[in-house]
Parts: structure tokens; C-alpha cells; sequence
């Protein structure tokens, strides 16, 4: 998703994981939008699924609309891997959107933390609190600012993001798509 720590993907990861997990339930994740990404996960031997790109556009989720816009827009190539937003989460290589922090820096020849361009500079304010450029913050709807500059988490799957919907009608679309027949409100 568009939180990395390691290189291997879903498709190799969870076999390998479900082979040694025995009766403990796996959860696949990463790249996972839709029902046939859910259906895959089952097939290789995960529990369930989360997807969270998926949800960052529910119309539930806390996630500003500015946020919520550029995950719809996006191409499934507009997801970069980068450790660039590292203040507050150092050495966690992540996937974002394309934006005018990751342009800058990419512009000025990728330079190390302490020299990157406008660093430490408050691009946003969440209550009452400055979220620096670089910070690993995403835009909420309470944050106020240049919100199109702070991290926007988003795994590969996000070019297939294209509709903000309420969370029960894109669990609904998983289980029909998964061909897991109608969601059970009593949890039977």
C-alpha cells in the first residue's frame, strides 16, 4: 500500500506468509481495490483483505477533500515509492502522489534531509498545531493550508480509485466482485 517496509509484493508475499502461518489468519494487503483484488488474496491463501487507499476516499473517511480528489484523478503510475516525508516517520519508504513538495525536491536533484528545498517550512495547520513540509501528516478535514504539498499516501492500485462513495457501498462492490455472495449485517 502506501506504507513500504519491504520490497516483495502481494502476489509473492502472502503464499509465502500463509505457508508458514498455519491455523493463524493472514490479511493481505497492498495494491488490493476492488473484489478481484480480494478474490486474488483469498486465492493465495490470506484470511481477508485491507485496502486502504480504497477507503481513503469513503465518504466516512476524515480525509480532506483535496486529498480525496487527487486519489480519484490519479493513474496507477502516479503512485511513487520515496522516503521523502520523513519528519515524524524516519526511514519508512512510502508511495504518494505526485505533488509540488515531490516535484521541488525532485527538481533540486533529490537532496539529502537538511537541504531539501523550503525545508521545515509549515505548508499546513491542524489544530492549532504547523505541519511542516516533508512531515508524514495527510491532509484531514480539519487541516487548513497548502494541502496539495503534504504527504498523500496512495498504494498502485489508485489509478483504479475512481469514485467517492460511502464505505458500505464499496464493501458491498468487494463482496459481490470477490463473488462472496451478499454482506451479512449479523455477522451470521
Amino acid at each position: 500500500g502506501g506504507h513500504v517496509r519491504g520490497q516483495m509484493t502481494t502476489m509473492t508475499l502472502v503464499p509465502a506468509v500463509a505457508d508458514i502461518a498455519g491455523t493463524v489468519p493472514v490479511v493481505a494487503a497492498g495494491g488490493i481495490v476492488d473484489g478481484r483484488g480480494v478474490k486474488a488474496a483469498l486465492a493465495l491463501g490470506a484470511s481477508g483483505a485491507m485496502l486502504g487507499t480504497r477507503f481513503l476516499v469513503a465518504e466516512e473517511a476524515n480525509t480532506h477533500d483535496v486529498y480525496r480528489a487527487a486519489i480519484v484523478a490519479a493513474a496507477g503510475h502516479d503512485a511513487t515509492y520515496t522516503g521523502l516525508f520523513d519528519v515524524g516517520w524516519p526511514a519508512a519508504p512510502h508511495r504518494v502522489l505526485h505533488n509540488s513538495t515531490l516535484r521541488a525536491w525532485e527538481a533540486a536533484g533529490k537532496p539529502a534531509p537538511g537541504t531539501r528545498p523550503n525545508e521545515g517550512e509549515t505548508v499546513a495547520i491542524r489544530d492549532g498545531h504547523a505541519i511542516p513540509r516533508y512531515g508524514d501528516d495527510t491532509p484531514t478535514r480539519d487541516t487548513s493550508g497548502a494541502l496539495e504539498a503534504l504527504a498523500l499516501y496512495a498504494g498502485q492500485g489508485v489509478g483504479a480509485v475512481k469514485r467517492v462513495e460511502p464505505a458500505a457501498a464499496i464493501v458491498a462492490s468487494l463482496v459481490s466482485e470477490a463473488g462472496l455472495g451478499a454482506p451479512d449485517a449479523t455477522g451470521a
